[in-house]
């Protein structure tokens, strides 16, 4: 053997490190694949022989070893996506819960305010509507800002735009508005769209979209992707972000523990 112990012990540590790093590299498909390897470069053919062969035992020895650099580095990643997630939502405040034109439900001088991201035609959010419903009633403190995105196609498009105009135009229309096209069974198009706007008294705004919308559209969408947040459902309040579909229990437990921080 060509080492001393101590001279062993430090290269172990620092080929799992490399391994460990190239398992990163490989789980967010980088390309960079000799990075793995840059630890070696300063050894000779013989020692990184050598290298390889302890961190091989080890390896066969103790495999929890590579469960642990994955579960460490996995820790790390995440621990820096929550980071920047709460720099991002520092960064935009105003815009997520200062913006006058969006729509809102629930308390008018509330103790504790949300911020819903929603599509008209996300199946997701259709489920998630009763749930957001119960939590106004239950907590009447609480304040829910909604942020329309149209990201399932044309037809969200469309009833994004009918549904943001009648809040700008005619705001007491909103809400049944909104409840009817949520309630859809199935996804949304222009004759269904019609049908839901002549119900509810506001087919005066179908194809006479605000001139504001098409802006305050593209501010909700490009508000979602500075969060980080590829999909709807997505709810935010306090610090807390809470991606997709979850049960009123979760959200009620959620909301729960930001009002007791606020405390």
């Amino acid at each position: 053997m060509l080492f001393s112990n101590k001279t062993v012990s430090k290269y172990k540590i620092k080929m799992i490190s490399a391994i460990a790093t190239a398992l990163l590299i490989s789980l967010v498909q980088i390309s960079w694949v000799n990075l793995a390897h840059a630890e070696l470069e300063s050894l000779t053919a013989q020692q990184q022989a050598d290298v390889k062969a302890i961190i091989k035992d080890a390896l066969i020895n103790d495999p929890e070893l590579l469960k642990e650099a994955i579960i460490a580095l996995q820790t790390r990643e995440q621990q820096g996506a929550d980071a920047a997630r709460q720099s991002a939502l520092n960064s935009h405040k105003q815009a997520l819960f200062e913006t006058k034109t969006d729509p809102w439900k629930g308390a008018s001088d509330p103790e504790i305010t949300m911020v819903y991201f929603t599509d008209f035609n996300c199946p997701y959010c259709k489920k998630l509507e009763p749930s957001l419903d119960k939590l106004v009633k239950e907590f009447p403190q609480l304040k829910i800002i909604i942020k329309m995105v149209p990201l399932q196609g044309e037809a969200s498009e469309e009833a994004v735009a009918l549904a943001q105009t009648v809040w700008l135009n005619e705001p007491s229309k909103y809400l049944k508005l909104k409840e009817v096209l949520m309630s859809s069974p199935r996804k949304l198009d222009s004759e269904s769209i019609a049908k839901v706007a002549k119900l509810t008294g506001t087919e005066i705004w179908l194809n006479n979209t605000d001139k504001t919308v098409n802006q305050q559209v593209k501010d909700n969408v490009n508000l979602m992707m500075a969060l980080g947040l590829r999909g709807t459902p997505a709810m935010i309040f306090g610090d807390k972000v809470i991606p997709g579909l979850v049960t009123y229990e979760v959200l009620k437990e959620q909301l729960e523990e930001a009002i007791e921080a606020q405390e």
